[in-house]
């Protein structure tokens, strides 16, 4: 009997348990808008820690805007005064930010504060090794920049942190 009934368990009647198959087959438009909302407000957190960053290294303040111009404008981007690096930089930012965000909300599902923390801290550290540490690399320019890498991790893990912010703009993520 014990284990009829372990076979049919239902991980929606234990708390803390919860259907990752059942969150991950039933996409919804109002987690993904607030995946978006959240990655542009982890976006603008990781900015704010790049201008910090650079104000105390004396570094010009709109850099963290254009670095990811690079790979399109190439080093030009990062000209001083360039108000077409900052543009372009924002918009492939924020995009690729928006995109985090909605992969964050969907797979996230839920507004447990300690999975959504722990999966911050995981979309952050693949952000670190997939986007700085290899994708942005491959762009010469970028790499010729010299962006330090520790500074990175810090400032992934900011918005990794950011993106908990889901549960402020999904505030009842089990309706769709």
């Amino acid at each position: 009997m014990n284990n009829l009934r372990d076979r049919n368990f239902d991980p929606n009647t234990v708390e803390g348990e919860y259907n990752l198959v059942a969150m991950l087959c039933k996409p919804r438009a109002k987690r993904f808008l607030a995946g978006i909302a959240a990655g542009a407000f982890a976006g603008i957190l990781m900015l704010i820690f790049g201008m910090i960053y650079c104000t105390v290294k004396g570094i010009d303040v709109t850099a963290p805007f254009k670095i990811a111009g690079l790979p399109i404008l190439g080093n030009a981007a990062m000209a001083y005064g360039s108000t077409q690096a900052i543009v372009v930089g924002l918009t492939s930012f924020f995009t690729l930010t928006s995109v985090l965000g909605i992969s964050y909300a969907h797979v996230t599902g839920i507004n447990n504060r300690k999975a959504l923390i722990g999966m911050g801290i995981t979309w952050a550290l693949f952000a670190w090794v997939f986007i700085t540490n290899l994708m942005m690399p491959s762009f010469r320019d970028y790499l010729a920049a010299s962006i330090p890498r520790g500074v990175m991790f810090f400032a992934w893990l900011v918005f990794g942190f950011g993106l908990t912010s889901v549960s402020f703009f999904d505030r009842n993520p089990d309706q769709g």
